[in-house]
């Protein structure tokens, strides 16, 4: 078959870290250019929207999964409090309500229910309601990658968190061979996935990067077949850090002679913990409280300005507290347990690194994830 003039071909694989890429020499044969990146504070629903916007948690507008809302569209599942909590709690519920609610509003973005407690759903909402790994996602004023795609009319397809791994490369490849499409981007969460659980067994991680790196670069290679040039991007959006201990956040707060719901509100995420106070006495009270703890840290206005978190109207948090990396919040409402690594603790950590390599030399240097962006416009060019 004769060969098309040019197509790039962008892999996003979540939680593939730095430190880890370069120790087992991931992709190197296919995009032997490599640069370390930093991370955003907090997790995939904000560096996801940072690498594909170009901008920050702060410009477009997401952050935390869930933030706090008066009028959260989630607030008809505060009913499911009433039901035995031997029911709710159960994770199989929990997925059935998670589908069904997914089709009764129409949100196609990414959510869990995890282990949110029902009555907190009348004063947390949901950020990402649109699928970001197509256009029009963000809020007027913020364009991503698949906007500028639309309106400059070039053919792109996309594979969200919504395609396995094999079933989403086997689609790619058609594709390829149909040569009509200029500009893909593949994301998977196949590695974040297994790195959760595996994080700490060296020789099942070095297997199961192999085995992801053979698979995209068989299809780079039929590309390279069917195309006179192929640009391959291959980028993450954090690391994952090894699991060290954890704190009973929740129990420490709730010993606190406050009730939740009248006197504070606070959701507790994996590595970090996001509080409101109904008034400053009570604020002070939460922030001794914070201080006797010696596994995390309490984050400053400027602190969250610095890492481009901060929002005036403090949607995502009044008072923010950030765990030592390593040091996980269990229970916490992402779960009960522990699981072998997290992401979510402060980019400087090493194994906090993104990553990004290139089939051809990038400039100028991708130092940050906002820096993917640009790297996936010039592809374009």
């Amino acid at each position: 078959m004769p060969k098309g003039d040019r197509v790039a071909l962008c892999f996003f694989v979540d939680a593939l870290g730095w430190e880890m890429a370069r120790k087992h020499g991931t992709f190197a044969s296919i995009a032997p250019h490599a640069y370390r990146q930093r991370t955003v504070l907090g997790y995939s629903c904000a560096a996801q929207p940072t690498i594909l916007t170009g901008m920050m948690p702060s410009e477009h507008g997401h952050w935390g999964m869930f933030y706090r809302s008066d009028s959260s569209e989630l607030a008809s599942l505060r009913r499911m409090r009433l039901l035995p909590a031997t029911l709710t709690s159960h994770r199989r519920f929990r997925r059935r309500l998670l589908l069904w609610h997914r089709r009764k509003s129409g949100f196609t973005g990414y959510y869990n229910f995890y282990c949110i407690p029902f009555e907190l759903f009348s004063t947390f909402d949901i950020v990402e309601k649109k699928d970001i790994f197509a256009p029009a996602a963000f809020d007027p004023g913020v364009s991503s990658i698949f906007d500028h795609l639309a309106a400059e009319g070039v053919p792109f397809r996309s594979w969200s968190w919504k395609s396995g791994l094999d079933t989403g490369l086997a689609e790619l490849d058609n594709e390829l061979r149909e040569g009509t499409t200029r500009f893909f981007l593949f994301y998977t969460p196949h590695i974040d996935g297994f790195l959760h659980d595996k994080v700490g067994d060296g020789s099942a991680v070095a297997h199961e990067l192999a085995s992801v790196e053979s698979k995209i670069t068989a299809v780079v290679d039929r590309a390279r077949r069917s195309y006179e040039h192929v640009d391959v991007l291959i980028y993450s959006d954090h690391g994952m850090v090894k699991t060290t201990g954890s704190f009973d956040l929740m129990g420490h707060i709730g010993n606190m002679e406050l009730a939740q719901g009248r006197d504070y509100t606070v959701f507790y995420d994996s590595t970090m913990a996001r509080f409101w106070s109904a008034n400053e006495a009570v604020r002070t009270d939460i922030v001794d409280a914070l201080s006797s703890v010696d596994c995390g840290t309490i984050l400053s206005d400027d602190d969250l300005r610095s890492e481009g978190v901060f929002f005036e109207d403090r949607r995502f948090g009044e008072l923010v507290f950030l765990m030592d990396p390593g040091v996980l919040v269990v229970p916490s409402h992402m779960g009960a347990s522990a699981p072998a690594g997290m992401h979510g603790f402060t980019p400087e950590h090493p194994d906090s690194y993104a990553v990004i390599m290139s089939s051809s030399k990038l400039d100028p240097e991708p130092t940050h994830i906002r820096d993917t962006f640009a790297a996936m416009r010039s592809m374009l060019e």
